[in-house]
């Protein structure tokens, strides 16, 4: 007993959890109480009890999307001197900045490969975004990461933007894993009005396998700002959730900060230049935050609770928005456009014991294969009644070990294929400190045409058009140095070589469907197919 109540003690954030150290050395205690002619034998028996629900007990995982958020749109980059963010920036620098976190250089490109594990050129979604009225959809058979959570004993939650499709049903995120989900289809839509293209786009779905699918389009909440309704949404989340028997994960896909550039005048510290709506939408950002972690503290759940933050691409070209001094922006491959803000906090150091600062990668594909281990692996799913297992040819990268508690010194990642596009013909990647550009990266104007087969022939590609930077020494992208080292252009373009293959056809190629349009009769977003 005494010895339970000191590990209790010490353990950060009043959680009780219990260190693994600690485990092992109350078994070798246990082991020795626990025979038969000890008259202490249930109290052994009740602790055992104590220490397996310890060691077992799985964290809350909010995990945070922030949309078109810059490198210098965010203080603890140190890349602005304009925009003040205390609250991530105290997080950020009490959890572990990611320093070289990589995503793709759009949207739908970004969530499609945390969702599936996989780069977004393997999925035909290279070209671009999806857009409304297309069929255009993540493949059925792609396995998503809510899907494997929730047989890991996870309430699996969606709150903010989806923009993975939706012209079937099966194409909607409560048909893809998630238990429940609230906000809008489509790539952006009003703040106040929550409409897109003239058209209703908020909803909320819920699926069981009791009670099956419910979906209702939601246009009673006209002139209350998004982050008001997901900060109620999120507290009715919390306040129906059962967290003491069931972890729950919670995707909070923003619409922060993306156009339209918006905030209610409360939100405002000076009005005299573009960025201060930039600050405005940011200040509008740390307050549904601020009432996120609230919400999770009133019920218990916070001391219990990882957060992932990250962006899902650079910030676009406008004077709003700032990538700081890295090289581009959104639609690019430079720097600006793939490079993101990302960290990981939590109170709790059992659960993150790796503090401080890594420049290791970590790809938005590493998400996948990192959440399901941290939230038990694939033992669960591979054993389900379907006999499913786990995808082959994932690109995504376990890093639990690394991020969470540093059990190694070397990176886990080395590599990456940044991108791959074979309507433009150009690719990026990654090795070592080495990123290559391939092809005409600089206004590039190829279109994609529905009617085209497009054949991953990378000779097709202008292998002679290169550039080569050392992102370490010169993050900037400031120096070209292909020339000087022709071996290293060589492998990695080898590479490239070795890694590509994508989906026939492209999404891109996808027709346009005069039914998907809302209409009068039906003045909203649903799927129509």
């Amino acid at each position: 007993k005494q010895w339970y109540q000191r590990r209790v003690a010490i353990t950060a954030g009043g959680s009780q959890s219990l260190s693994i150290k600690g485990v092992c050395i109350a078994i070798r205690l246990l082991s020795r109480l626990m025979v038969p002619s000890n008259k202490y034998w249930f109290s052994v028996l009740v602790l055992t009890v104590i220490l397996a629900n310890a060691v077992a007990k799985k964290p809350h995982i909010l995990y945070i999307l922030m949309d078109d958020q810059g490198y210098g749109d965010v203080g603890y980059t140190n890349q602005t001197d304009d925009i003040k963010t205390p609250l991530l920036d105290k997080m950020a620098r009490e959890g572990l900045i990611l320093d070289r976190h990589y995503s793709t250089w759009m949207c739908t490109p970004t969530r499609a490969s945390i969702l599936t594990g996989k780069y977004h050129s393997k999925l035909g979604i290279q070209y671009g975004v999806f857009v409304p009225h297309t069929e255009q959809c993540l493949n059925k058979t792609e396995l998503l990461l809510p899907e494997v959570v929730r047989h890991n004993g996870y309430a699996t939650h969606l709150v903010g933007k989806w923009h993975l499709g939706y012209a079937h049903w099966h194409c909607m995120p409560c048909m893809r894993g998630f238990d429940t989900a609230y906000g809008f289809i489509n790539g952006e839509t009003d703040w106040l009005n929550h409409t897109c293209g003239g058209y209703h786009d908020f909803y909320e779905c819920a699926y069981s396998a009791e009670t099956g699918l419910r979906w209702d389009a939601l246009t009673d909440d006209n002139g209350t700002y998004t982050q008001d309704l997901y900060s109620r949404r999120v507290k009715h989340l919390i306040q129906h959730h059962h967290h003491e028997q069931t972890p729950m994960f919670l995707y909070l896909s923003m619409q922060s900060v993306h156009e339209p550039y918006f905030a209610p005048a409360e939100y405002y510290d000076c009005t005299d230049n573009d960025r201060c709506t930039m600050q405005a939408m940011m200040n509008a950002s740390e307050k549904l935050l601020e009432d996120v972690i609230s919400h999770f503290k009133e019920a218990g759940m916070w001391d219990d609770t990882l957060v992932i933050y990250h962006s899902d691409n650079g910030a676009p070209n406008k004077n709003v928005a700032s990538n700081g001094n890295l090289r581009g922006y959104k639609h690019s491959l430079w720097e600006g456009g793939l490079r993101t803000v990302g960290f990981l906090y939590s109170v709790n150091h059992q659960i993150l014991r790796h503090r401080g600062r890594t420049s290791c990668y970590v790809h938005v594909s590493d998400w996948y294969q990192t959440i399901i281990s941290i939230t038990g692996g694939w033992e669960a799913y591979s054993n389900a009644a379907d006999g499913n297992a786990m995808p082959a040819e994932l690109d995504s990268i376990d890093q639990s070990s690394y991020l969470l508690s540093k059990s190694t010194n070397t990176c886990p990642r080395t590599s990456i294929l940044l991108h791959m596009d074979p309507v433009k013909r150009i690719a990026a990647a990654i090795k070592n400190q080495y990123k290559l550009l391939i092809g005409n990266v600089v206004n590039n104007r190829y279109m994609c045409h529905a009617t085209r087969h497009y054949e991953l022939n990378l000779e097709s590609f202008n292998f002679t058009n290169v550039r080569m930077y050392n992102i370490f020494s010169d993050p900037n992208e400031t120096t070209d140095i292909s020339d000087d080292y022709p071996h290293i252009v060589s492998v990695i373009s080898n590479y490239v070589r070795g890694t590509v293959n994508h989906q026939a056809p492209l999404q891109c190629q996808l027709p346009v469907d005069e039914d998907g349009y809302p209409n009068d009769d039906v003045p909203y977003y649903l799927p129509w197919l």
